[in-house]
């Protein structure tokens, strides 16, 4: 058997000579210091500093009104020392086929809790993204990517993955085929995409149930160095297939974004506006819950969002950045009622952040962002300051 393997092998890279092949290896190192003045929160409702996204509520624990000690805990200062935003990723092309393959190593699995990799870090795969440049107006592309629907992809701010989610910023990853066709300075692009996360412990979901996936498009405008942009994703939630089914409806998921990025020599100036419903069905990481089945099989209604962020970008001199950026979100006043306790209704940061290029690849870097976050059932707000220094180097 192993003959037979190495035989075929070197068939292969007789037909296909490596050499026929490139391959460039990438990534970025970041290793900072991360303190916060009180509970801070990374997408979920544990105490967290990986990737902050949002304040905690400070009088609530687990779900339940929070003990005297348990509110002194959520109060308090911390700090922690990370490099869980590192990243790394394969480019390799042949001819007219190009592909990426890019991991991080965040604990998704765990709700972004464990700061480091002494904690049970994995490799989390990002990208692993395939493109067909049929000619120099028309690519052809599929696998897991960046959503079409993500307009801007950065915030602005040193916290690559928090980016400004759940606060303005949306459009995560996604599974996509697709094309882009590219005529003078307009882009277009379209795609058919999963409708959202594949995350069921029962197997397949009302994300995946039915014949159609969902379908994603942009489009946009490039003059004088500036650019405008249009970007959405529409899919229908299939609540009715599902087996523990008693009542409602399907659900529309979908997002709405417009965007653009001005360029003034040294400054330039990111905006971006979105308005949807069921985004956290999509992946696209909104403010509000996401729908599903209740305990007694009934569909809850999703929930209608909208948001926006835009930040300046800086360079006083040749080395020197920075940034200052400002995201909200909030849930559509419809569908506040509906809200529970710890369910987010709406929620800002704003950030000022300065890096340095200390050398080739190395740049240091500071930021302080404010989180100022309203909890639904009784709108009561909790805020807090988070501050990050460190070091980045890229490969």
């Amino acid at each position: 058997m192993y003959k037979r393997i190495a035989a075929s092998c070197a068939l292969v890279f007789a037909v296909n000579p490596v050499d026929a092949f490139e391959f460039s290896f990438h990534g970025m190192i970041k290793a900072e210091a991360v303190t916060s003045t009180e509970g801070v929160a990374s997408f979920g409702s544990a105490y967290s500093h990986v990737a902050p996204t949002h304040a905690l509520r400070t009088d609530v624990y687990g779900g339940a009104p929070a003990t005297d000690q348990q509110m002194s805990y959520l109060n308090s200062q911390s700090t922690s020392l990370q490099i869980s935003q590192t990243r790394f990723s394969l480019n390799m092309s042949h001819e007219k086929m190009r592909g990426v393959l890019e991991l991080d190593f965040i604990d998704g699995e765990d709700g972004f809790t464990n700061q480091t990799a002494l904690q049970a870090q994995e490799p989390r795969l990002r990208l692993a993204t395939l493109y067909y440049d049929y000619s120099d107006n028309l690519t052809f592309f599929g696998g897991q990517k960046w959503s079409t629907a993500s307009g801007i992809k950065s915030s602005g701010s040193y916290n690559w993955v928090g980016n400004g989610y759940r606060a303005g910023n949306t459009g995560f990853l996604a599974m996509e085929v697709g094309a882009t066709y590219k005529v003078d300075s307009l882009t277009l692009t379209g795609a058919l995409t999963g409708k959202g996360r594949n995350n069921s412990a029962g197997g397949v979901n009302a994300n995946e149930l039915g014949s159609m996936p969902g379908i994603a498009v942009d489009a946009n405008y490039s003059f004088s160095g500036h650019k405008v942009g249009f970007a959405a994703h529409v899919a229908e939630l299939n609540y009715e297939d599902e087996p523990g089914f008693s009542g409602g409806s399907n659900q529309d998921a979908n997002l709405f974004k417009v965007y653009t990025t001005l360029n003034f020599g040294t400054v330039s100036l990111n905006a971006e506006y979105y308005t949807g419903e069921s985004l956290n069905n999509q992946n696209a990481l909104g403010i509000a819950p996401a729908s599903g089945l209740d305990g007694s099989g009934t569909v809850r209604e999703s929930y209608g969002e909208s948001g926006y962020f835009a930040f300046a970008s800086w360079n006083p001199a040749p080395g020197h950045n920075i940034k200052v950026g400002h995201g909200s979100a909030s849930v559509d006043s419809g569908d506040r009622a509906r809200l529970g306790l710890t369910a987010l209704h709406e929620n800002s940061t704003t950030y000022i952040n300065y890096g340095y290029q200390a050398a080739e690849g190395v740049t240091t870097f500071v930021q302080f962002t404010h989180f100022d976050t309203e909890y639904g059932a009784d709108f009561d707000s909790f805020s807090t300051v988070v501050g990050r220094a460190g070091v980045v180097f890229k490969f």
